[in-house]
């Protein structure tokens, strides 16, 4: 990487451009090509070069599931701005105290949105049509890309800044993986915005000319994720290991023979119903994957074994290997390094990770420490989960969870 994210911008401008015939977006039953995203794109890069000052440099979005959500996404991106997407559900003052600690002046909405006593919030689909442009900006790594907004037991939301160098970090970490993609996948989009992995969902396929399969809010969830997957003949599926625990029932009835790679993440995963799942995805690899939101989507892999002798701790199963860049650490409570085979609290490092909680201090300096590793001083984020390390000093199982204050997995 140098001084901007080059390689990350090109990428998503060239497949906008390339790609124009090609299905972007699966939403609702409707069909979107890469010309009606790249289309919509450039009306709201128009609108945010005309009425947003260079300085406003993060905007709020109402995480509605359409096109022009998801288009106003790569246009902020694209004019050198971060998002932060608002959850339509949650209660007004929630999102307010969200706005508030954002410091927000805009909110870009896809449909009419009742106003916040701070923020302006503008309508996307009334800006006006403007010329074909899906440039990028040119940008510091150090830009914020998306700021999301987590909250544990507490209640007091937490803002989490990801910048582009550890967007760009994860991109990478991923190609790592080996996991191909090309314009005739379909990749499921199964995530609220304000959740992470949603942006694993669904950038990865629009880095690639693929189609992102969207599931609406109007439906049961995982009998929708059951349709879609054998309807629309997904190819990549990303999923919370509840949604197979909600279909259980009727694996003997699901058969996705073209489902190629199939990724878990943001809960534990059973050994037991994966392995039942595995019959209803023949032909896919299938991977656990972690990772905390402060350490930008996730971090770890390992590949569920069908022929048996997988890793597990009471049934679940591990966690894997670090990705590319990352370094997973086990620490005592005096946040010394434990040798393998030792239970303490995980902890992470690498580009991946944030460098601390929006505008709070104090929380970023409970979570991050110091440490001396391999023979260098290393910043850490303390998961708050329970896991010990291999002999492979960059695989773990996970335990369990230290505290519930902020549960990830």
């Amino acid at each position: 990487m140098t001084n901007n994210d080059p390689e990350l911008c090109q990428t998503l401008s060239a497949s906008l451009q390339t790609h124009e015939r090609e299905s972007a977006f699966l939403i609702n039953g409707e069909s979107f090509s890469y010309g009606d995203l790249a289309r919509s794109v450039s009306d709201k890069k128009a609108w945010i070069r005309t009425h947003l000052p260079a300085a406003e440099k993060i905007v709020g979005i109402v995480a509605n599931d359409d096109l022009h959500t998801y288009a106003s996404i790569l246009a902020l991106w694209s004019e050198g701005k971060a998002y932060l997407p608002i959850a339509p559900e949650a209660p007004l003052n929630r999102n307010e105290v969200i706005i508030g600690k954002a410091g927000l002046s805009t909110v870009f909405s896809s449909a009419p949105f009742p106003s916040f006593s701070i923020g302006a919030v503008t309508v996307t689909p009334d800006f006006p049509s403007a010329p074909f442009d899906v440039s990028f900006a040119r940008c510091s790594e150090d830009d914020v890309a998306y700021v999301l907004f987590t909250s544990g037991t507490t209640g007091q939301p937490k803002g989490v800044p990801i910048t582009r160098r550890n967007l760009a970090a994860f991109i990478d970490a991923f190609d790592d993986m080996g996991i191909t993609v090309g314009p005739s996948d379909r990749g499921l989009q199964m995530f609220e915005l304000t959740f992470d992995v949603s942006v694993m969902s669904y950038l990865i396929p629009l880095l690639h000319g693929a189609c992102v399969c969207t599931v609406p809010k109007n439906v049961v969830k995982y009998g929708y994720v059951a349709e879609l997957l054998e309807e629309a003949g997904i190819t990549i599926a990303l999923m919370v290991p509840s949604i197979i625990n909600y279909l259980r029932p009727y694996f003997g009835e699901i058969h996705c023979p073209v489902l190629r790679y199939n990724l878990f993440a943001g809960e534990a995963l059973p050994i037991d119903i994966t392995r039942e799942w595995s019959r209803c995805v023949p032909n896919a690899k299938i991977l656990n994957a972690y990772g905390p939101t402060e350490h930008t989507i996730v971090c770890t892999e390992y590949y569920f074994k069908r022929e048996g002798d997988n890793k597990e701790h009471n049934g679940i199963l591990a966690i894997g290997k670090s990705l590319k860049g990352s370094q997973l650490v086990v620490v005592d409570e005096d946040l010394r390094i434990l040798p393998p085979n030792v239970k303490g609290e995980l902890c992470l490092s690498g580009p991946q990770l944030t460098n601390g909680y929006w505008e709070d201090q104090a929380k970023t300096d409970e979570v991050m420490f110091f440490a001396e590793h391999r023979g260098i001083r290393t910043r850490f984020y303390r998961t708050g989960d329970r896991a010990s390390s291999t002999k492979r000093a960059t695989s773990c199982i996970w335990v369990g969870w230290i505290n519930k204050e902020d549960p990830r997995l």
